[in-house]
């Protein structure tokens, strides 16, 4: 996959992405560590806990920006393919696991595991981009 650092929307996202990753990381340490330890209660588990989520929303914010901002229509199109594979992706597993955990088939999982199953989804549309396109959604 070839990908263009000198252009400012991919600078951008790749801020954005790196950020967030960041954030989600060091929070979902620093929370698990806290709370297991003991050394946190009450409200502040609150915050703890709201942070990864929040960290997350920057990472569906860069891959929209990244849209938005892609002045190439056909990459643009290809990320758009991407993010539609990932969602239906995403949606079929968490309706599929529903249904399943609904008739006591399966356990109980915790919802967040929807964003994991869109972000793997979004990498398989890459590979179906190029199936059916000859590109993985280079970006120039």
């Amino acid at each position: 996959m070839r990908f263009n650092f000198s252009s400012k929307t991919n600078r951008r996202y790749l801020f954005r992405i790196g950020i967030s990753v960041v954030v989600f990381g060091i929070a979902i340490k620093l929370a698990k560590y806290l709370t297991s330890s003991g050394l946190v209660d009450g409200p502040l588990v609150w915050v703890l806990a709201l942070i990864p989520g929040l960290a997350m929303l920057g990472i569906f914010y860069a891959f929209g920006m990244l849209i938005m901002e892609q002045k190439d229509e056909f990459i643009r199109m290809l990320i758009i393919r991407q993010v539609l594979i990932g969602t239906g992706i995403a949606l079929s597993f968490a309706t599929i696991w529903g249904f399943l955990e609904e008739f006591g088939l399966v356990s109980h999982i915790y919802p967040y595991y929807v964003s994991i199953a869109w972000i793997l989804g979004f990498g398989f549309g890459g590979f179906v981009n190029r199936v059916t396109h000859g590109a993985w959604g280079e970006m120039n």
